[in-house]
């Protein structure tokens, strides 16, 4: 018997060899020895031959019947390169890998004793594999025993077959079944390998691993069993009975950490709420990052926790004991470590021990006696309103929002007023009312702190605007040289819009619909903000009511809270920001799937929304401030933004699919986009009307 290498005839022919004598092609011996990869029992060797037939045909099938198993595909045949040890054509979306699966299936198949006779029928031709003693080179080669040694060898023979492959095998149903048990595709009809990084699979027994629908190993102590994708195949070992455990953990951890199905989040939050624990695969709690999966697992939390809750950390035991005692409810994660408890609480919205109380405390606390307006006498009211009055006139409407009077401030017990930046409202003391030249002193002091936060007209926001600041000094300064200016000019205050502004120095035309709750904030009207902020501010606003009713939501911190998203996005969305303003901690608005959980929320179109705020910085993002508004296309970042914005406006269709060209020529720089002329904003403002049409709001 000649070497494989040598056999160059067709079955059923021979062929001169290189020393002249003739080569038997009837059979081809591979120098393989029946010992190698013991490993492999009858059963691998059965998976690899169901996993060969499932790469070339996906509806191939396997059967057992009268003592026979059969696979069988419609696939192209077994090719000469297909015979060859190590040759594979295989790609990364199929199985197979390493080009020796079907022949050390053979090798296997037939030296086992509990498998009977095997056959392969495929196009042109079909073989029988044996173990069988061989010497080989006809015996040129010096051989130990005067035998052979025993090696695998296919003997060859013709047919008719025009397409596909079928091996036949005689074994035990037991084995057959066991073997057709490692494959999705042959129990599930339909079955399509996973996308990476794979899926979860919740349904029968707990701790399987596949890749790509085949079973590579078993973890019983899982939670759960998981289907990785083929982009896993190389991390597993030859034999295909082990995948690395680092590959292994990454890949269960990507997988639980980027999904948002509440039926996965609430099995494994009952299993760690109840005292369960996890293997260090399934720890993957610190790995959920993505904006949805921690909205659906906020919303798992609000719907199944109880409302005041808690966890305690070492050192915390004191505030624990305190937060029972007003009607908290402790929840404890035993089988977790500490890091891995903070990461599932924090999904679930629960704060620890210290911050629950000390929010209580905040909460209920009152820190500041208020003054109500009916309460002060009629010359502090008249003081007052004429105070507010003259700062709006000499500075801006948007120097001033909401005025509180007080007695008594555990805040500033310093001070005659104070300023406080997360609402925007500015306090005066009682006392100072008496006086007008102190009311003034107040009014205009704390403005200067207001707008320079936050601010307004020609001033550009800035990060230092609390007291013995470089940035407040400045505001106040320019505060004086203003007035200067206008006393020299001989010109008078401008006169305030009365119909904006009600008799205690509040909105008088723009109440918040829900009850106890204020109006909007001054700047979703400052006329420094463009008009598709203002408009978007409005829509949010006006659309607030419905959603909070709709969702069953408290108030518009409830909702923000139910979408796990940083509230700041809310903030900068219902309290927008002049063009080119840059908070200290980032853009709060710019992710576009945080922005579409909030607008999901308040029933809005999510690309409309993030459109209304983030249209009008095109020229400006990413790009060097001397730069802003020049013409040309916009940053990549921004115009990748854009393109995700368009291709879901053109899901919607209509009048929001309408917008599209207009969005990408001004990303493409087509259309000019100039700082000082707001008219090409007008595809957001088209959208933000559709809306309102939508939902059926007042265009007023």
């Amino acid at each position: 018997m000649s070497d494989p290498t040598h056999a160059t005839g067709t079955p059923g022919t021979t062929a001169a060899s290189s020393n002249g004598t003739a080569a038997d092609a009837d059979s081809l011996a591979y120098p393989i020895s029946p010992e190698y990869v013991k490993s492999w029992t009858p059963v691998r060797a059965i998976s690899e031959l169901i996993a060969n037939a499932l790469d070339e045909d996906p509806d191939a099938a396997a059967s057992w019947a009268d003592g026979v198993l059969t696979i069988a595909d419609n696939g192209p045949g077994i090719p000469e390169e297909g015979l060859i040890l190590g040759m594979s054509s295989k790609t990364d979306e199929q199985i197979g890998q390493f080009g020796e699966g079907k022949k050390l299936a053979c090798l296997v198949l037939a030296r086992s004793p509990e498998i009977g006779a095997v056959r392969c029928e495929t196009v042109s031709y079909g073989f029988v594999p044996t173990v069988e003693r061989r010497k080989l080179l006809g015996g040129l080669i010096p051989s130990r025993t005067q035998q052979g040694s025993e090696v695998l060898v296919y003997h060859f023979h013709p047919n008719t077959r025009t397409g596909g492959t079928v091996f036949t095998i005689e074994c035990s149903r037991e084995l057959a079944r066991e073997a057709i048990g490692r494959f999705r595709a042959l129990a599930e009809p339909g079955y399509q390998p996973p996308a990476s990084p794979g899926v979860c699979v919740r349904d029968g027994e707990p701790g399987r691993v596949w890749i790509g629908g085949v079973l590579v190993t078993r973890m019983p102590s899982l939670l759960a069993s998981y289907d990785l994708s083929l982009d896993h195949k190389a991390l597993q070992n030859r034999d295909r009975t082990v995948v690395e455990a680092a590959a292994l953990r990454t890949a269960v951890r990507d997988i639980l950490a980027s999904s948002d199905d509440p039926s996965l989040i609430g099995m494994f939050a009952r299993h760690v709420l109840s005292g369960g624990k996890l293997r260090e695969q399934e720890q993957f709690f610190t790995e959920v990052r993505l904006p949805r999966p921690r909205a659906a697992w906020r919303t798992w939390g609000r719907a199944h926790l109880p409302e005041q809750t808690y966890y305690t950390i070492p050192g915390g035991e004191e505030a624990a004991l305190d937060l029972k005692d007003n009607g908290y409810t402790e929840l404890i994660t035993p089988g977790l470590a500490g890091h891995q408890q903070a990461a599932v609480m924090g999904l679930l919205g629960v704060e620890m021990a210290r911050a629950s109380q000390q929010r209580h405390y905040a909460r209920n606390r009152n820190r500041t006696s208020w003054v109500t307006l009916k309460a002060l006498t009629a010359v502090e009211r008249d003081s007052l309103r004429e105070g507010c009055e003259l700062v709006r006139r000499a500075i801006g409407p948007f120097a001033l929002d909401r005025v509180k009077v007080y007695d008594h401030s555990d805040e500033s017990p310093c001070a005659e007023g104070f300023y406080r930046p997360l609402t925007g409202d500015v306090a005066i003391h009682r006392d100072a009312l008496t006086d007008r030249h102190r009311t003034l002193l107040v009014l205009l002091h704390e403005a200067a702190h207001r707008v320079a936060h936050r601010g307004g007209g020609h001033w550009i926001p800035v990060q230092d605007f609390y007291d013995r600041s470089r940035g407040f000094e400045q505001m106040l300064s320019d505060f004086a040289a203003r007035l200067l200016g206008q006393l020299a000019d001989g010109n008078g205050l401008p006169p305030l819009d009365t119909e904006s502004v009600s008799a205690d120095g509040q909105h008088g035309t723009s109440k918040a619909t829900t009850s106890g709750r204020r109006g909007r904030h001054w700047r979703a009207d400052d006329p420094s903000v463009p008009a598709v902020r203002r408009e978007l501010a409005h829509l949010l606003l006006d659309q607030l009511p419905q959603a909070l009713n709709a969702g069953g939501f408290r108030d518009a911190k409830d909702l923000v809270a139910s979408t796990a998203v940083y509230p700041g996005y809310w903030r900068v969305l219902t309290n927008p920001r002049p063009v080119g303003y840059r908070p200290i901690r980032g853009d709060q608005a710019g992710d576009y799937d945080n922005v579409a959980l909030l607008a999901e929320a308040a029933g809005l179109r999510p690309p409309v929304v993030w459109l209304g705020y983030h249209l009008c910085e095109g020229p400006l993002r990413g790009r060097r401030r001397e730069t802003w508004g020049r013409p040309g296309p916009w940053t990549p970042k921004t115009r990748a933004d854009i393109a995700r914005v368009c291709a879901d406006l053109t899901a919607l269709g209509g009048p929001y699919a309408e917008q599209v060209p207009a969005l990408k020529a001004l990303a493409d720089g087509t259309t000019a986009a100039p700082l000082d002329d707001d008219t090409w904003h007008q595809p957001a403002r088209v959208l933000l009307a559709a809306e309102r049409r939508r939902l059926n709001l007042s265009t007023t």
